[in-house]
């Protein structure tokens, strides 16, 4: 039932009794300095930041975060395309952010903070160095290669607590990102290419300091290679475009959501993964004519995505996991949109979704079903003069009024999995253009 709140279980009281809610409120900002040295040298220094407030009364506790980043980002770049049959760009730079986190604890009386329970300082350091490379040769191969330098830390203080280790110190191993692809233009139309990188993720403030409200030092960033290949085809006109890739993603210390038996979330690693894919997509400009009387443009398009996502090795105690699926990670998902421009600046566009099954827990024997959705939008434009555009829209979602479970809870406390995704709603509105 969509309208239904999540009802009382075991224990806890209801979503409703708890007043459960997120309020949040974040301002971003940043700012961008480009100086051309000369014709072939540029550089680029960016600062930006962003301030969070934050408070959620939950089913365990009333928790409050401040969070504050701030970071920057400066590199040098160097183009040299003087020569039609040669091209190089070189880009030389690093880049540094650090975050404040003030998290606190309360229990939740009903929507009110009762009792602290906890008052952690957290702050998260992280800079890295990259340097990339890119070349073209007679118009026909190009080769890309770069590689970073990784540093990574968090810094804990816990004001309340009842460990021994109430401050210290989390370092990630420094890391390096090496990533190489080539394309090749075999004809004028189809191009052939295959790239090599790997990935390298460290845990998150919100994993290492997560719901259980303990510090994880044991968490470890996932690493993992991964291996793409792919052809790409697209017309004169550039009216059809076909795009194919497949690629194979091997990761070590994957991290997975768990519940603890009081609903509290925490994160462990889980050994290895294979991750093997494909995508596939097509769109075609079938209607292309401005002066047409009723229909002046058509474009369809479709997007097919197959994930054999699995666990390798994932044990945790006596309960073995690998081989099953990667939870949360359906097999197929596809996306069509139609697209339609009627004259007097009228727009039309359809998106179709299908999404499989998706396992919900770690021993897959719990499923979200699959469904479709489908969605529309129609918009007009007010031409209020020169400068000044209204585009008055509307839309509808869910059209098929599909009952289906949307923003599933992993490896949920109780069985509680699935959160009831709206039926069929619709939505209008007004937008001014500059």
């Amino acid at each position: 039932d969509p309208t239904q709140f999540r009802p009382a279980g075991g224990p806890f009281q209801s979503a409703k009794d708890h007043k459960e809610a997120i309020y949040d409120n974040t301002v971003i900002g940043g700012i961008t300095h480009e100086f051309q040295i000369n014709n072939k040298l540029k550089h680029v220094l960016s600062v930006f930041g962003s301030s969070t407030k934050l408070e959620n009364p939950f089913i365990t506790n009333y928790e409050t975060r401040a969070e504050k980043n701030l970071g920057f980002r400066t590199y040098i770049s160097y183009l040299h395309g003087d020569k039609e049959n040669f091209n190089l760009e070189m880009q030389l730079g690093a880049e540094a952010q650090k975050g404040w986190y003030h998290v606190k604890n309360y229990e939740n009386n009903s929507g009110v903070t009762g009792d602290i329970t906890d008052d952690d300082k957290l702050k998260n350091g992280q800079h890295f160095y990259f340097y990339r490379v890119r070349t073209r040769l007679y118009q026909k191969l190009s080769a890309e290669g770069s590689i970073g330098l990784n540093f990574n830390n968090i810094n804990f203080n816990r004001n309340i607590a009842e460990e021994d280790h109430a401050n210290g110190n989390i370092d990630f191993s420094d890391t390096w990102m090496p990533r190489f692809g080539l394309s090749y233009l075999a004809t004028n139309s189809l191009s052939i290419r295959a790239s090599l990188s790997r990935g390298y993720s460290t845990p998150t403030i919100a994993e290492v300091r997560s719901s259980d409200n303990r510090i994880n030092q044991d968490l470890k960033p996932e690493t993992g290679t991964n291996y793409e290949t792919g052809i790409r085809f697209e017309s004169k006109n550039r009216k059809l475009i076909a795009d194919f890739a497949a690629y194979n993603y091997q990761m070590k210390n994957g991290i997975i959501r768990q519940l603890n038996d009081a609903g509290a979330e925490y994160f462990v690693n889980a050994g290895k993964m294979d991750q093997k894919g494909i995508e596939a997509n097509v769109l075609a400009q079938l209607i292309s004519n401005e002066n047409s009387e009723i229909l002046q443009g058509l474009i369809v398009s479709s997007n097919l995505t197959y994930q054999d996502y699995k666990f390798k090795e994932y044990e945790i105690g006596e309960d073995d996991f690998s081989g099953n699926k990667i939870t949360s990670v359906p097999n197929w998902i596809w996306v069509n949109t139609v697209s339609l421009n009627f004259n007097k600046d009228i727009d039309l566009n359809i998106l179709h979704n299908f999404t499989s099954s998706i396992p919900l827990n770690d021993a897959n024997t719990i499923e979200a079903s699959q469904y479709h959705i489908l969605q529309a939008k129609i918009s007009w434009i007010a031409k209020l003069s020169p400068s000044y555009r209204l585009q008055f829209f509307a839309g509808a979602d869910n059209l098929l009024n599909e009952k289906y479970s949307l923003g599933n809870d992993i490896n949920a406390m109780g069985n509680r999995y699935f959160n009831a995704a709206p039926t069929r709603n619709f939505y209008g509105g007004i937008k001014v253009i500059l």
